[in-house]
């Protein structure tokens, strides 16, 4: 794996303005993303994993506001960029063909009255109107890449099951090979064998597509199963970063103890 960064956080600041203040949901954060690596972000609820996100993907909404920090994002072929400050035409050319987003809930996230291939045209065509050659041998052959059937793009999504959906999700998100895909709680309200197929799914992007994935779950299992490193979050800071083998084995902070101690086991009474 590559030590070559593809983004560098520096003091982020999150808040969120209420009637009694601001309330910070990140806090002077500082993070190192490397190219090719499946970085974890861990915590419970609240945490401000799911923050973090949006805000890097720049969808953060009122009245949430970045108060402080930058996001160095160096894509392949291309200047580094802070993504705390691109605008306008310069960030929608980011977005899924540099930068892509799988977000929480797949069953919300496509449309609902077309067909999945249209939604891979319209993202593909919206970003790389040069494209149009060949696309649906390229539809089926994302679809395929994780683990659906090519006829697929030719169903509508009440068709599909949620792991068929989450799936059609990830496909999207590589259609047009990302620098880094963020996935928000990949695997919430899927059945324990279906998550099972789509942490496969997402090692399997990183191998056949070369992307760098940054993986936000409170599900520690999740971490034990598919990142090579884990950075966790507390009240809004970054508590601990590192190997994951080693973070598991020999975790640094009470609130990482506490998460890991939390992932059920067989055999263990409920207290």
């Amino acid at each position: 794996m590559s030590e070559e960064t593809v983004l560098e956080v520096k003091g982020l600041e999150v808040v969120y303005s209420t009637n009694r203040g601001d309330v910070k949901a990140v806090q002077d954060l500082d993070l190192s993303v490397r190219r090719g690596e499946i970085l974890g972000i861990a915590g419970e609820s609240g945490s401000g994993k799911s923050t973090l996100a949006v805000a890097l993907l720049r969808l953060l909404k009122p009245p949430g506001k970045v108060t402080a920090g930058s996001a160095i994002f160096h894509r392949k072929g291309g200047s580094p960029v802070d993504l705390m400050k691109v605008e306008g035409e310069e960030l929608r050319v980011l977005r899924w063909s540099a930068l892509s987003y799988l977000p929480q809930g797949s069953q919300s996230s496509l449309n609902p009255v077309m067909r999945v291939e249209d939604q891979f045209k319209d993202v593909i065509l919206e970003h790389a109107p040069g494209r149009k050659e060949g696309l649906t041998e390229l539809i089926g052959r994302l679809l395929e890449q994780v683990g659906l059937e090519p006829r697929v793009a030719r169903m509508y999504p009440h068709e599909l099951s949620g792991g068929m959906k989450q799936r059609v999700l990830m496909a999207i998100c590589v259609a047009l090979e990302p620098d880094l895909v963020i996935a928000d709680e990949p695997t919430t309200a899927l059945d324990v064998t279906i998550q099972r197929v789509i942490l496969q799914s997402l090692a399997d992007l990183r191998r056949d597509f070369g992307v760098t994935l940054m993986v936000i779950s409170h599900d520690m299992g999740v971490h034990a199963q598919l990142v090579d490193r884990v950075a966790v979050m507390y009240e809004g800071r970054l508590v601990e970063v590192g190997g994951v083998h080693q973070v598991f084995k020999d975790p640094q902070h009470e609130y990482t103890r506490q998460l890991i101690e939390s992932i059920p086991r067989l055999g263990r009474r409920a207290s």
